[in-house]
């Protein structure tokens, strides 16, 4: 049966409509099953609380290092004072030009150095057990955190994986549905309707098989998507314009030879420009008709 222009353009926006609702409602359908929360496996294990210690304890490591750093400064300053002192000292001892009083200061002043030295050195070696004490319980925050987010993000992936699947399984019972019944349609009406309806269904299908395997491959999958569709595209056009005996059919009707598309008069039995046969008889009427026409247009037969 033949079809208009403006039937085969309706055809295709009615292919187009459908399926841009029916992928929107394909994505509608991921809202079905339960999708699972991280934040659920996560409190499972009890990592929010893990955070909230791992964050005062990374605070605290940073201030006791900064103490620990000013401690390790003040130490550094206090003994190179105490060398000085001390060195001071002994050279003054040693030379015995200094004496009484004199002698006397440069001891107070040595014993003095050596004093506030080993205070330095003290409260250096505390500031800095402080610090390492924090810093290696830090390390057990962190070392137990990733073990228990390893859990976590194996439970989740193994729940979001079954939430996939059960997507996959109602996607594919719809589809899978339009496809058989487009299917019937089409075994019991054959027309540009029904056609439509499988082309519709068709790509709906390659759709949803392709957009699964761009979730799993992603740039694979768009390629393999776009050289499939561009296939079927080209598949369905060749199969619905281009047939040889569609091809006849729309020479004939514009006047033109149905082998090479020259202009012919309706009286030429021979193509004037490649010699194809033009006119056959009816095995019925015996009139002469055009080659390729399934019906005479004489008698109908």
């Amino acid at each position: 049966m033949e079809y208009s222009r403006i039937e085969k353009i309706l055809a295709s926006l009615f292919v187009a409509f459908l399926l841009v609702a029916s992928i929107n409602f394909l994505r509608e359908l991921e809202n079905v099953p339960l999708r699972p929360d991280y934040g659920y496996y996560q409190e499972k294990y009890g990592i929010p609380d893990l955070y909230e210690n791992q964050s005062r304890l990374a605070k605290l490591e940073k201030e006791l290092f900064q103490v620990y750093k000013g401690t390790e400064s003040n130490l550094t300053e206090a003994e190179r004072l105490y060398l000085f002192r001390r060195e001071e000292y002994r050279v003054a001892l040693e030379s015995g030009n200094v004496t009484g009083e004199k002698l006397k200061q440069l001891e107070d002043e040595y014993l003095t150095a050596k004093e506030s030295y080993e205070m330095a050195y003290r409260r250096y070696l505390g500031a800095k057990s402080a610090y390492e004490k924090v810093h290696s319980q830090l390390e057990e925050f962190n070392s137990r955190i990733r073990e228990l987010e390893i859990k976590a993000n194996g439970e989740y992936n193994r729940a979001y994986q079954a939430y996939r699947l059960k997507v996959l399984i109602l996607k594919l019972t719809f589809v899978l549905s339009l496809f058989a019944a487009s299917l019937l349609l089409l075994r019991r009406y054959k027309n540009i309707y029904t056609s439509s309806f499988v082309t519709y269904s068709s790509l709906l299908l390659l759709y949803l098989i392709l957009s699964a395997i761009w979730d799993t491959v992603h740039t694979i999958g768009l390629s393999l998507f776009g050289a499939l569709a561009t296939f079927a595209a080209l598949y369905y056009i060749r199969r619905e314009y281009f047939r040889p005996e569609r091809v006849y059919k729309r020479r004939i009707a514009q006047g033109r030879c149905y082998n090479c598309g020259f202009p012919v008069k309706d009286d030429y039995l021979y193509c004037p420009n490649c010699g194809a046969k033009l006119k056959e008889k009816c095995e019925h009427c015996g009139a002469l008709k055009p080659i390729h026409l399934e019906f005479c247009p004489y008698c109908g037969r």
